[in-house]
């Protein structure tokens, strides 16, 4: 990334508006979006842009009829866990990932494997696994679509998508940042310019970006990214696991998140629950420790 001067290239945009045929326009807006001196600068171009109806299509994921998605609970004998409003969205949630306080928001999995990551379930650990359908297909935004003829669309997707998906610093997640501090010493934004990376290093940026952000306000800019994709996906969003982050621009993953709002909630049914002991010896933490060392030995 070099010098900015996002003031010649919104005047640029407007310009190639005037005049310009389709694809000059769209090149210009993504010259636009990138013109920043580091990633987080154009993150905070794109929710900016966005402000102004500037906007970017990164592709649509449709989860089809038919599909069982998984969900989570931590085991607890004084809990009716056969009350089917146990398994409707939680009234009042707290603020997380892909939704504000209190904003109605049912998050699953696509696997059970990954809800156990998810939920920090230990081994010889009870827990609840819930079943759902989705009995009307569903589509959800996140960042999925490559562009062979457009390398700033698949840059900048990668980049959303890897904060979007970056670990966050919490209580729970304090063995994980115990070694990835360790792991990276320290980072700075100069570890965050160099775009030629993101052709063979973009599956550790989200892990790069949770050990940057020491910040308390991660929530309030991935709500504010989700917001924009649901803009035109009102069902919800799909997105990797930060404990399994391979899904990215151009490459999907049978293993992944999907926050379900209102819309989206309406369009699956809860089928059963089973109560389950974790047998699995492995954790999140576990599995990004190889992870890293694979991606150092490569």
């Amino acid at each position: 990334m070099t010098k900015v001067d996002f003031k010649r290239a919104l005047s640029r945009y407007f310009n190639t508006l005037n005049g310009g045929c389709n694809s000059e326009i769209e090149k210009s807006k993504y010259d636009l979006l990138l013109e920043a001196s580091n990633f987080f600068e154009l993150i905070g171009n794109y929710i900016t842009l966005s402000k102004h109806d500037i906007t970017f299509e990164y592709g649509k994921s449709v989860i089809p009829k038919g599909t069982k998605l998984y969900r989570i609970r931590e085991y607890n004998s004084k809990t009716d866990f056969s009350n089917p409003s146990e398994w409707k969205a939680p009234p009042n949630r707290p603020q997380n990932r892909a939704n504000c306080q209190g904003q109605e928001t049912l998050y699953l999995g696509s696997t059970e494997n990954i809800c156990l990551l998810e939920t920090h379930i230990k081994k010889n650990e009870k827990y609840v696994l819930g079943v759902y359908e989705v009995v009307k297909d569903i589509q959800v935004g996140g960042y999925f679509s490559f562009d062979k003829g457009n390398l700033l669309h698949n840059y900048s997707g990668t980049i959303l998508n890897s904060f979007l998906i970056a670990p966050a610093r919490s209580e729970r997640n304090r063995e994980l940042f115990s070694y990835l501090d360790s792991h990276y010493s320290s980072l700075s934004l100069d570890d965050f310019k160099n775009m030629n990376e993101l052709k063979n290093n973009s599956l550790e940026l989200p892990i790069k970006f949770g050990v940057f952000n020491k910040r308390d306000e991660y929530y309030n800019l991935t709500n504010k990214i989700c917001d924009i994709l649901s803009k035109s996906n009102p069902n919800g969003i799909r997105y990797s696991s930060c404990y399994i982050p391979l899904e990215t621009i151009g490459i999907a993953c049978s293993d992944y998140n999907i926050a379900l709002y209102h819309d989206g909630i309406s369009k699956i049914k809860f089928i059963n629950y089973e109560i389950k002991t974790n047998i699995n010896d492995f954790t999140g933490v576990d599995i990004l420790k190889n992870y890293l060392d694979f991606i150092s030995k490569s």
